[in-house]
């Protein structure tokens, strides 16, 4: 009676793990096996000088270790090179066939390890290939003697290569990592643009009519209680907006991963529903839109709409009672937001250079190409204009 053996059940690991070391280490094979068939065959083969020693077993292994090492002079870049140096100069100092490039696995070797940047160590084999040639220099006959120069500049030229291979990788590394941290910075720097801008949009309008509102109530609260309680309706609705908003931008700081979804809104759809929380505040506002109907791109979109929020808002704020017009039109390859107001009662001078309204207005325009113009009128009150740029498929 026999029993079946449990199939052994697949691991992926395992075979991923083998695929990887297959892939790492099948051309680093494939390369010394090229190395070894350069170094022996040529070593090996042609004709011998009279001087020279016959090759035996003693030379085809010094070779073959040589040209060896250069299979794991990644990993063990000290060991290899010791080991290809020390074999190819004992090659050399007994007088085996120089004609031919038994070098080879010496010089590649030679470049893998100063290719791993260790400028000590480089420098210490470097002084150390200086030093064993010397000796072989001493030792070999004086027709081979002045071949051992050019040998020894050949090692050491390769193991300056690898050297400088080593410090042009490390150089790009910086450079890269630098790039990458400098990006990462102007991101961040962006990033915490676009949540102060969106935050000054929200808390500056709804702030500025909770606060005209809040006025009025306190002012009629004896008389007209009725108005009194639109107002506080409108500080109610105002107030529930800006925390909604808010919510959306604390939502957006602690999961990126919901940055979009989160992100606070903003579109010229929500325009009458703008203009008429304005006109709670005791600003005629009239709004003409001549846009066709057609869908704007999302960043246009939210630029128009935030333009007319803040340029409406400084209205309320430092032009209680004025009469506004809000014109969004379509003008070719533009689009047109205008925003005028007659003035109304000022209560502070100077609105050109109020807050951080018109440089978040210019940031937002400048940001999808456009352009924005404002200041007083000739006449009197104060005028937005910003021209934003469709794509060439939005006529």
């Amino acid at each position: 009676m026999t029993t079946a053996r449990p199939a052994r059940a697949y691991d992926p690991a395992v075979s991923t793990r083998l695929k990887s070391l297959a892939s790492r280490w099948a051309p680093r094979v494939l390369g010394t096996l090229v190395v070894e068939l350069i170094t022996v065959t040529g070593s090996t083969g042609g004709q011998h000088r009279l001087a020279a020693r016959r090759m035996d077993g003693w030379g085809v292994a010094l070779l073959v270790v040589a040209a060896g090492t250069t299979l794991v002079a990644r990993r063990w870049p000290a060991p290899a090179l010791a080991a290809a140096l020390g074999c190819t100069a004992a090659y050399f100092a007994l007088g085996y066939q120089v004609d031919g490039p038994f070098f080879v696995g010496l010089a590649v070797t030679a470049y893998l390890s100063g290719a791993h940047g260790a400028r000590v160590r480089s420098a210490v084999f470097a002084g150390s290939t200086v030093a064993l040639f010397g000796a072989v220099w001493a030792v070999v006959p004086g027709a081979e003697r002045s071949t051992v120069p050019f040998f020894a500049i050949t090692v050491l030229g390769a193991l300056a290569g690898g050297q400088a291979a080593a410090e042009w990788r490390a150089a790009a590394d910086r450079r890269s990592r630098q790039a990458h941290e400098e990006e990462a910075l102007r991101w961040v720097a962006e990033e915490r643009l676009r949540i102060a801008r969106d935050v000054h949009d929200i808390v500056s309008h709804s702030i500025a009519t909770i606060n005209v509102q809040a006025s009025v109530a306190l002012h009629v609260i004896d008389e007209r209680p009725e108005q009194a309680r639109d107002a506080l309706a409108t500080i109610k609705a105002a107030s529930r907006d800006a925390l909604r908003d808010l919510r959306g931008i604390l939502g957006l700081l602690r999961d990126a991963d919901e940055a979009e979804p989160r992100a606070p809104a903003g579109s010229l759809a929500q325009l009458p529903e703008l203009v008429d929380r304005i006109r709670r505040t005791g600003v005629d506002v009239s709004l003409r839109r001549d846009e066709d109907g057609a869908p704007l791109p999302a960043p246009v979109d939210l630029a128009a709409y935030r333009v007319v929020q803040e340029a409406l808002t400084n209205v309320v704020r430092h032009a209680p009672g004025a009469v506004a017009r809000v014109g969004v039109r379509r003008a070719g390859v533009e689009l047109l937001v205008e925003v005028e107001d007659d003035g109304g009662a000022p209560v502070v001078e100077g609105r050109q250079g109020a807050g951080h309204g018109l440089l978040g207005m210019r940031e937002r325009v400048h940001a999808v190409g456009g352009t924005l113009d404002a200041g007083p009128r000739a006449e009197r009150g104060f005028a937005v204009r910003a021209r934003l740029p469709l794509p060439e498929g939005q006529p």
